[in-house]
């Protein structure tokens, strides 16, 4: 098939989390044509086959896409995008939707994890609160009459999508429960698991065999979303309380993370903040290291999760859908009882008794998730829900 991994976001290729240049690989790997499709304000030189239209027209010119030829696009679409996908469907293109959320969408269906998403994450200003909170009660009455626009412009994204790709199982079947809720249910079937592609290195990289005791935790700590406080209060609490294990090594990596780091970087010689890293060096500590910790509020598909397992580490962390996914019962991980600092220093704590007691095999994960997480499997799996 001829293929478009399309992107219509704005932001320049190389600026992206989403792997491009590894969905191509693996289409290519699969036998198929692939090329990405973006603006030309997108389009910096990313090596990558890349295809955009004339300035000053959109992706959303039905000429051009006749031109192109294109059997299949995969969309990046946020649960958005509705009028990009219905035209392509009306051109005869099948289209294969990546919503990367955890599936709680519509205040109907989920209206608590909607409320800490749009209202109290970061936000300590209350008037700021109490003007989103009054338009998230509107927008709850509406959703009850099936007016809500959000949820308006998410039933049709899922409607002209022929498949809809959530990273973990527990994230399909929360966009189900909303799709039944607003009476759509019958679009249930379109949605499918599959994680987001990783960088190839994380699924490459040979020496698994080191000896490992330490964590690693990467995020964007300046976004509410990663909640960098509760993440240094459950460190603490867990070298507080650790004896030996104290002494294995604690890496943090990403950006923003000094001032919520800075006191137990000083209290603890064994964290280090690094600050942002490229690929290989966040390989280099995962391969040394027995788990990844999240203090997420909230988290559609993290890269930084498959990254980990395909190293042959295990996910600590907060309880949301795609760690509780992932984790499939403590085969690859555990998730705190809470988003509280006691719980998640516990399933820190619990984690690495269970590497001690020689409950974890690295090469035996990262084999696992390797085929489930490097673009052809990503690819692979995603074809064969469209087929």
């Amino acid at each position: 098939m001829r293929i478009a991994v399309v992107w219509n976001h704005g932001t320049p290729l190389s600026q992206c989390s989403f792997r491009f240049e590894e969905y191509i690989r693996g289409l290519e790997q699969l036998g198929h044509e692939a090329f990405v499709l973006c603006p030309q304000s997108s389009d910096d030189g990313f090596p990558v086959p890349t295809f955009s239209p004339p300035v000053g027209e959109g992706l959303a010119n039905r000429e051009f896409w006749l031109d192109l030829k294109v059997e299949a696009a995969i969309v990046p679409s946020f649960h958005q995008m509705s009028h990009l996908l219905e035209l392509l469907v009306g051109i005869g293109v099948r289209t294969i939707a990546l919503g990367d959320s955890d599936g709680q969408m519509g205040l109907r269906a989920f209206p608590l994890a909607t409320m800490r998403r749009t209202v109290f994450a970061g936000v300590s200003d209350r008037r700021h609160r109490r003007r989103q909170f009054a338009k998230l009660v509107l927008r709850y009455l509406r959703s009850f009459q099936r007016r809500d626009p959000q949820d308006a412009e998410f039933l049709r994204s899922a409607r002209f999508s022929d498949v809809l790709i959530l990273g973990n199982a527990e994230s399909r079947d929360h966009f189900r429960r909303f799709l039944r809720k607003a009476g759509a249910g019958d679009h249930a079937d379109r949605v499918h698991v599959a994680p987001l592609a990783i960088n190839r290195v994380f699924c490459e990289f040979p020496d698994l065999g080191r000896e490992r005791r330490g964590l690693v935790a990467i995020g964007r700590w300046d976004d509410p979303q990663k909640n960098a406080p509760l993440l240094a209060r459950a460190l603490r609490r867990y070298l507080d309380g650790a004896g030996d294990e104290s002494d294995g090594p604690v890496h943090i990596f990403g950006a923003g993370g000094e001032k919520h780091f800075r006191e137990l970087c000083g209290r603890f010689p064994n964290v280090v903040h690094h600050g942002p890293q490229h690929p290989p060096v966040l390989a280099e500590a995962l391969a040394s290291s027995r788990s990844i910790v999240f203090s997420s509020r909230w988290e559609g598909s993290p890269h930084a999760g498959c990254e980990a397992l395909s190293m042959g580490a295990t996910i600590v962390g907060t309880p949301i859908p795609s760690l509780r996914s992932w984790s499939e019962d403590g085969a690859y991980g555990r998730v705190a009882s809470a988003h509280r600092a006691g719980p998640l220093a516990g399933a820190i704590a619990d984690e690495q008794a269970a590497w001690r007691r020689g409950e974890r095999d690295p090469a035996s994960i990262a084999a696992v998730w390797r085929e489930r997480s490097c673009g052809r499997g990503v690819c692979e799996a995603m074809l064969a829900a469209l087929s």
